[in-house]
């Protein structure tokens, strides 16, 4: 990859331990040779001033996540732009490249295939882009824009962005790209290892809870590849309290109504993923989790 072939554009709001890992992931792995870009909701945890400190340019706006990545996306004057999450953390060097390779023929977008949160399968995800990485031949994915209208001033006026009014941000995105003859390339999931003991003690049960999720070393942290080759993590849920912060055993993260995922879980999954990457000890899973996660979201 030459000089600022690649923009990479990150969303993040209140995310500082995850970002920090990202920006720091990324400058290890592919160094000078790409322009980095935060765009921070307004976040109050110093986001903005970490990734300033980190070589990052950055761009504070309260937006929807949707105009997030549009903004980001318009920035770039690269030919390959990437869009990623606070929360993800390159883990090979050979990332780029392995992205790179894809963009051949027809394909215009490097995405993971959105069947899996953790070792949840997500049937209606298989085919589907997933939000926290897409990587995007530029000019490929611009003249693929759709036209949509914004009212200003009591006049509407017509503008084109890459459509993420779909379902989950990402959904129209492939319908997107084939009107004007284009494809995705899916990248393979895979859901944490299983490996703590003594695991996680739970007090409550909750309802999203499976047998077996205590063991998780990453909870519904997942991995990606390529051709092979674990690219890169997504943490899913980067903001379960700050650090040294205290959280209730029993408080929970999505559906809290309905006694969703246990925070104290998914905060303690967040931080070890952070110590293990810190010295360079973080858990791969096996690659055949890839396909046996994609045959059990196709599973009638």
């Amino acid at each position: 990859m030459s000089a600022r072939e690649l923009t990479i554009g990150i969303t993040s709001f209140n995310s500082a331990p995850f970002l920090k890992a990202c920006l720091a992931s990324i400058r290890a792995t592919i160094g000078e040779r790409a322009r980095i870009v935060v765009l921070d909701n307004l976040s109050d945890d110093g986001s903005d001033v970490l990734a300033r400190r980190a070589g990052a340019e950055v761009v504070s706006r309260r937006c929807s996540q949707a105009d997030a990545m549009n903004t980001l996306f318009a920035m770039s004057r690269s030919p390959y732009t990437l869009l990623i999450h606070a929360d993800v953390v390159m883990l090979n060097p050979r990332w780029p490249d392995l992205c790179l390779r894809q963009f051949r023929e027809d394909v215009a977008l490097v995405s993971p295939e959105d069947i899996g949160c953790g070792p949840y399968t997500r049937f209606w995800g298989a085919g589907r882009p997933e939000s926290s990485f897409l990587m995007f031949d530029t000019a490929r994915a611009r003249a693929a824009r759709p036209w949509f209208w914004r009212r200003r001033f009591k006049i509407k006026w017509p503008y084109r962005a890459l459509d993420f009014t779909g379902d989950h941000v990402t959904y129209n995105l492939p319908e997107m790209l084939a009107r004007c003859g284009r494809r995705v390339a899916l990248m393979g999931v895979h859901a944490s290892p299983a490996d703590l003991d003594p695991p996680f003690a739970l007090v409550y049960s909750p309802k999203y809870w499976r047998s077996g999720f205590e063991r998780l070393r990453y909870g519904l942290g997942n991995f990606y590849s390529l051709d092979g080759e674990i690219t890169h993590y997504h943490n899913w849920y980067d903001r379960a309290g700050r650090p040294g912060a205290a959280i209730a055993s029993d408080s929970t993260a999505e559906y809290p109504t309905e006694g969703g995922f246990p925070l104290a879980w998914l905060q303690a999954c967040g931080r070890r993923f952070l110590r293990d990457w810190d010295v360079g000890a973080v858990k791969l899973p096996t690659l055949a989790e890839a396909r046996r996660a994609r045959e059990r979201a196709l599973a009638p």
